[in-house]
């Protein structure tokens, strides 16, 4: 299902406008008394993530009718037979409801299992990312790429909410081998991680306990961008095993084998366990 260079332009030409209209929503509501509901998993979820994606809904249907659309709030799957617009209308719901300014509205189409365009667009931060595949990726207009840095110990990584990364505890020593080699560590997280790969200034980021609509356009932005963003076991991460990756390492590529290698190392023994 691949898509001429036409198509994706005027597809990039639909996201970004669609941005723009999340945007609009977003800041008219940031920082003011919201209705907030909590869904059933736990989280929650305000009457700006719902405005945001139902506006986007009709203006991309509108657009592409031969498309189909998926999201955070409204469901659906990935289509096998036509292209998905995937939609997470605000990434960071709990720092928008706390006045934190780190918050995106995250817009991508897949199209035969690949994310082939993306918007990563943060008005508070006055940060927008977007690309498309054969595109190029631009971070407020201006042309980025990943980094060239080919060795862990002069690595900047970037970490999703570590509360989710302790657990497995396989996991969590993994992460603690990485960052004890790498140069520098901070727990920035959710689409601020991905586009910070993109654009160079990290190297690695690794989150998990995340869903399609978290990754699908950062996976557009990295890969564009020359990096690689796959599951723990380098799966591309859009091919990962449903419904959802069970983690998601991006990096500018140079990397990647490296840390994968460094999430996969074994529990250390108990201090007291005979040698």
């Amino acid at each position: 299902m691949g898509l001429d260079q036409a198509t994706l332009a005027a597809a990039r030409a639909t996201a970004l406008q669609a941005a723009d209209a999340a945007d609009a929503i977003a800041l008219a509501r940031f920082g003011r008394p919201l209705r907030v509901d909590t869904k059933p998993g736990g989280t929650p979820v305000t009457e700006a993530d719902t405005a945001i994606e139902r506006e986007l809904g009709g203006l991309i249907g509108e657009a592409h009718p031969e498309h189909t659309t998926m999201g955070e709030e409204g469901g659906g799957g990935l289509a096998a037979d036509r292209p998905t617009w995937v939609i997470d209308p605000i990434d960071g719901t709990k720092n928008f409801l706390r006045g934190v300014p780190v918050f995106a509205t995250l817009i991508a189409l897949v199209a035969g299992g690949e994310a082939v365009v993306g918007v990563v667009s943060a008005p508070a931060l006055g940060e927008r990312t977007e690309g498309a595949a054969g595109l190029g990726v631009r971070r407020n207009g201006v042309d980025v790429a990943v980094s060239g840095v080919a060795d862990l110990a002069d690595a900047h990584v970037s970490l999703g909410d570590i509360d989710r990364l302790q657990q497995p505890a396989r996991l969590w020593a993994g992460v603690s081998s990485l960052t004890a080699r790498a140069w520098h560590a901070r727990a920035f997280g959710d689409f601020w991680s991905h586009g910070m790969v993109a654009a160079g200034s990290c190297d690695v980021a690794v989150e998990r306990e995340i869903e399609v609509w978290d990754v699908a356009a950062p996976a557009c932005l990295v890969a564009e961008a020359g990096g690689r963003v796959t599951d723990l076991a380098g799966t591309p991460v859009l091919a990962s095993a449903a419904p959802a990756p069970n983690a998601v390492v991006a990096t500018n590529g140079l990397l990647h084998d490296a840390v994968l290698s460094e999430l996969a190392q074994p529990l250390a023994p108990p201090r007291d366990a005979p040698a």
